[in-house]
């Protein structure tokens, strides 16, 4: 008997109600921040941090993330300071005001946790625990999967499709004159000392390239 249908709709209605009670001790509590904010604040944590790291931690371009700071900083929850032996860096971290939203977040965390697992027995929560990191182990395989990459990143013989092509309106025009494109499959025939690339096209053509150019062609693994 197959219990997907059953997992995905007890995960739907697990997620709805915990993201609805969030919603509601958030208006309760500070009602000037989103969720998506708090969720932020809970990313960036008691230290500071840079903004590549925080982007990094909640699987956003920099762009969006610098846009969340901006709001965050305009309500005092949090505040950027670029490094004085990187100029190139900026450092994010909470104000005082973002400490106690931080504060206010994990409590009610650990209270409603405590909550909703308190007629439970140790044995059954034990059961749990077990099945749910296999399954999150399991979806981390899968996210990694699905992440895109450069080329270059991919062993031998990855099946891949292309999702983006990089660098100057040179180098793109570049690979479209060699038929690489958006969209299109690629298998990683061979790698050559680090230095060439060898991808089988589509049309089962060879195309040897150097490694500094292919790592523009960003794809993601495809699925046999």
């Amino acid at each position: 008997m197959s219990y997907i249908k059953e997992v995905n709709e007890i995960f739907e209605k697990f997620y709805k109600l915990f993201y609805e009670s969030e919603d509601l001790a958030l208006k309760n509590g500070i009602k000037c921040l989103s969720h998506t904010e708090l969720h932020i604040i809970e990313a960036m944590g008691e230290d500071s941090i840079t903004m590549n790291t925080l982007s990094e931690r909640l699987g956003i371009t920099m762009g969006t993330a610098t846009v969340a700071i901006t709001k965050l900083e305009e309500k005092g929850f949090a505040m950027r300071v670029r490094s004085n032996i990187d100029r190139r860096k900026v450092y994010v971290s909470l104000t005082p005001k973002g400490r106690k939203a931080l504060e206010y977040h994990n409590n009610y965390h650990k209270k409603i946790m405590t909550t909703i697992t308190e007629n439970i027995n140790e044995d059954d929560l034990n059961v749990f625990l077990e099945t749910f990191e296999k399954i999150l182990e399991n979806l981390k395989n899968k996210s990694r999967f699905l992440k895109p990459s450069s080329i270059t990143d991919f062993p031998i013989g990855s099946k891949v499709s292309v999702i983006e092509i990089k660098g100057t309106p040179i180098v793109q025009d570049y690979f479209m004159g060699n038929g690489i494109n958006s969209c299109n499959d690629l298998m990683i025939e061979n790698i050559k000392e680090n230095e060439k690339i060898i991808l089988k096209k589509e049309d089962g053509k060879l195309l040897e390239l150097n490694v500094l150019d292919a790592k523009n062609i960003i794809v993601v693994r495809k699925e046999n």
